[in-house]
């Protein structure tokens, strides 16, 4: 048994596919169709058994439930004996609304973010669509399209700047630590309308060009990296259920998108590779 053992950590607002990857992941890693294995069995799976079979019957797993938060500890070794600990939450995204909201790390949440070596940021850029500031549009055009009275909110972007800020307080400023190396998974990538070989990359710079300029200026290119992800492969509804899922097996289905822009069914590369980036 390897004797350093890494912690990487999950995180993601609503409907971003974190239970439908995990659930894809866990079947990739019992099938051990991927590059890493399982080196033991994970204390507790309950958290996606429904996820789990929703899949299987070809159908998308049911929402978080909003007051839930479990974590299942996913212990994994890499094809370069390296011994990760992946602590998976299902938790509803609404909780990062909430911790953005109140401006605090819930104590639930305070171990997992300052103990973990690396993050794993889950975005969906199809629900993070660009907003029209000074930039896109003159000052007073903005001002005359909004109503009197309406509630300005903060973009998609910001929102997520402001989560990485909050993490890093938490663990950099505040501990002293040194920055986790940071994986953004673009999540759903099979509805987005990109040309083949398009890269994750030239997809943050486009649809999320403060998110993208945020990291950039934050982190080491050496420990970050921008991946695309489709947990399922394709859009599922509960209403048709999809024969692939039923004949072929949900852990046939999905793939990621690597740096440069290939694709690849192995679900498991976000992870060996930001264990990669993590001995940089």
């Amino acid at each position: 048994m390897p004797e350093e053992t890494l912690n990487i950590a999950v995180f993601g607002e609503s409907n971003v596919g974190k239970s439908h990857y995990g659930a894809q992941l866990i079947a990739r890693l019992n099938a051990e169709t991927g590059s890493m294995r399982m080196r033991g069995a994970a204390p507790d799976l309950a958290a996606f058994d429904d996820v789990v079979q929703s899949l299987n019957g070809g159908v998308p797993g049911a929402h978080t439930a909003a007051g839930t938060y479990t974590e299942t500890l996913l212990p994994v070794l890499t094809e370069d004996n390296l011994a990760i600990d992946l602590n998976w939450p299902d938790y509803a995204g609404e909780q990062v609304s909430q911790l953005l909201e109140e401006r605090r790390i819930p104590a639930s949440w305070q171990q997992r973010v300052e103990t973990a070596d690396g993050w794993i940021l889950m975005v969906r850029p199809e629900r993070a669509p660009l907003a029209e500031d000074i930039f896109s549009r003159p000052l007073g055009d903005l001002k005359s399209s909004r109503p009197d009275g309406a509630v300005i909110e903060r973009s998609p972007q910001a929102r997520l700047v402001e989560l990485l800020q909050m993490l890093l307080y938490s663990t950099h400023v505040r501990t002293g630590k040194a920055k986790p190396a940071l994986a953004v998974v673009l999540s759903c990538w099979d509805e987005l309308q990109v040309p083949e070989g398009t890269t994750p990359e030239q997809v943050l710079g486009q649809n999320l060009p403060l998110l993208a300029a945020f990291v950039r200026n934050n982190w080491d290119e050496r420990r970050t990296l921008v991946l695309g992800l489709s947990a399922t492969g394709v859009a599922l509804s509960k209403d048709s259920p999809n024969k692939d899922f039923i004949y072929k097996g949900a852990e046939q289905m999905g793939w990621v998108v690597t740096t440069d822009g290939t694709h690849t069914p192995d679900l498991t590369a976000p992870i060996s590779q930001l264990a990669k980036a993590l001995q940089n």
